[in-house]
């Protein structure tokens, strides 16, 4: 035997599981570049960037250590695989990111359990495990933490003595009006701050004690620690100004709060460790034995590698939207002596613009001294980068943004499910209630709408969608905006605000005659 075939045999099922990943990554390249333009773009998964080399290190880390037990080929895995092509192929259909996520990171486990075996699977089980924090969730407690962060804020400052005015997470002090936005919320420091304590709970810690101990320091320590950074920013801004605090926000603690939060954590899994120090080879015979596939293995392997691929030719969506015809206009309704008289359109009147709809309008109204604002998006069908469901936020117009803190409830009129949302820009507050119709019916929000337009994806139904957004000026208090927007509603049905087609049988065209 050659040199070169002794090397190959030797080292066959890592050549065969490097091909096997790169056909996974590429097959699924959707996925693969969204967990990265979050992990790049968002600096709440910014700890995404360095999962992955600390995975391949630990598991190097692991190998060099010895005891590996010998690599053999676990055929069951292939049901694995294939589960997550299936949860791969539902987040597709039903626009779960997270699914995704969640399939790409287990088809990745699933090929080395084929490759080598449980036995061997086990005994890299944690840096394997590991892997999985590389996926961004958790952006849901963004706006606990705000809250969290601004309760904490306030109650301070009472017992401080310093006088204040508080509305959610509106906070108004003599130096002028502060907001503990999103990015207050200390989600960077938190998420960061877990990942080092799991992290330090494997290297340091042997005791489930304390590993239970750090990690609930890991998660006390951000939050407690970001209060406090919040608050002496508000007290540095009342005893200079506002510019010099957001200065100093941004230069001291965005630099250095972090840093000192992870120092923290670290000390302490230090000076509590019970982990010996232990003896690392230097990797010399600690190669677990691996023999080279046969043709069978190789061919089960071949069948692992391509599902991905074959899965998301089968799931392709042409990113072209829908046939270029005219879309008939959604005319603004009338009612004569009903208390709401339509105002012709200006520009730059609406709060809310979804700029990838295919059709939309915004009509105004009034009603004495309130206005009322209807604003209608349509996706025909709903398609990538053309989505009824999007984050309010970022369609949001001229500085308005979303008001948290606000005892909002869902409501709703005539049997239309409503969103309801507070936003807000210098002193002005808007409410907002937001309808979704997906599926021939108006459906009771966004996870409710992503399973009706999955379903239509997966079995050739209409995924056509709209959104309707209604808006009042909230001048007074909340429960009299709800009011004004339950009366508009009451004598304007949403349906009035749909476009016809959408109610058409299935299989006939959307578009205008």
């Amino acid at each position: 035997m050659t040199a070169d075939a002794s090397f190959i045999n030797k080292y066959q099922r890592l050549i065969v599981l490097v091909l096997a990943l790169a056909a996974v990554l590429l097959g699924w390249w959707d996925t693969v570049t969204h967990i990265a333009n979050i992990v790049w773009r968002d600096d709440a998964y910014s700890h995404g960037l360095l999962v992955p080399p600390i995975t391949l290190w630990l598991v190097w880390r692991r190998m060099s250590e010895g005891g590996m037990p010998s690599a053999r080929l676990f055929t069951p895995a292939l049901g694995l695989v294939a589960a997550a092509v299936l949860l791969w192929m539902l987040g597709r259909a039903i626009e779960a990111a997270l699914f995704e996520h969640i399939a790409l990171v287990v088809t990745v486990q699933a090929i080395v359990i084929l490759l080598f075996g449980l036995q061997f699977y086990r005994q890299l089980l944690f840096p394997m495990l590991f892997l999985f924090l590389v996926i961004p969730f958790g952006g849901e407690l963004v706006e606990p933490l705000q809250n969290i962060t601004a309760k904490s804020v306030i109650w301070s400052l009472g017992v401080l003595g310093v006088p204040y005015k508080a509305d959610g997470v509106l906070i108004e002090l003599s130096s002028g009006l502060y907001e503990v936005a999103r990015a207050c919320a200390g989600i960077k420091f938190l998420f960061t701050s877990m990942v080092c304590g799991v992290l330090l709970c494997h290297l340091a810690l042997r005791s489930w004690w304390r590993r239970t101990a750090i990690m609930l320091a890991a998660f006390l320590v951000p939050i407690l620690a970001n209060a406090v950074r919040v608050l002496t920013t508000l007290l540095i801004a009342e005893a200079t100004d506002q510019s010099f605090a957001k200065d100093v926000d941004h230069v001291v603690y965005g630099w250095g709060f972090l840093s000192v939060v992870l120092l923290i954590l670290i000390a302490l899994a230090y000076r509590f460790s019970d982990r010996g120090v232990e003896p690392v080879t230097d990797g010399e015979g600690t190669m677990p034995v691996m023999p080279p596939l046969n043709t069978k293995g190789l061919a089960i392997l071949l069948l692992a590698a391509l599902s991905p691929p074959v899965a998301a030719l089968w799931m392709y969506q042409p990113a072209e939207g829908a046939s270029q015809c005219k879309i008939a206009d959604v005319l603004a309704p009338i009612c004569e002596d009903c208390g709401f008289r339509s105002l012709p359109r200006f520009d730059n009147t609406g709060y809310v613009i979804y700029e990838a709809a295919d059709a939309e309008f915004l009509h105004l109204y009034r009603s004495g001294g309130n206005r009322v604002t209807a604003y209608g998006a349509l996706f025909q069908p709903d398609r990538p980068d053309h989505r009824v469901i999007q984050g309010l936020q970022k369609n949001l117009q001229d500085d308005w943004t979303v008001l948290s803190g606000v005892p909002t409830q869902n409501a709703a009129v005539g049997g239309v499910p409503f969103e309801e949302i507070v936003i807000w820009r210098s002193e002005r507050k808007v409410l907002l209630w937001r309808a979704l119709f997906a599926g021939g019916k108006f459906q009771g929000g966004a996870t409710a709408s992503k399973i009706a337009l999955g379903k239509a994806r997966l079995f050739g139904g209409d995924a056509s969608a709209a959104a309707l957004i209604f808006t009042v000026n909230m001048d007074d208090d909340l429960d009299s905006a709800r009011e004004r927007l339950t009366k508009f509603l009451s004598t304007f049905s949403a349906d009035q605000f749909l476009w016809s087609q959408l109610r058409m049988p299935e299989g006939h065209a959307i578009c205008a005659e």
